[in-house]
């Protein structure tokens, strides 16, 4: 993923809640931008997931059936 996808997906998580950042010192010892999950954030990753399941497991019946 390059920088012009991955920096707007952040700041759109950051706009809604989801994820929190600070400016801090990396590794290396340069400054860098940190992000991390909000509690509303793990929510919303706790529903997501919930879909995802649906939604795999919905594909699998369907791949199941074709084998039979």
């Amino acid at each position: 993923m390059g920088q012009g996808s991955l920096y707007p997906a952040l700041h759109r998580l950051e706009n809604r809640g989801w994820i929190a950042s600070e400016w801090s010192t990396s590794d290396n010892n340069r400054r860098a931008k940190f992000y991390s999950l909000t509690a509303a954030g793990r929510r919303q990753l706790a529903k997501e997931l919930g879909e995802w399941e649906k939604l795999s497991s919905a594909i699998a019946l369907v791949l199941k059936q074709q084998e039979g």
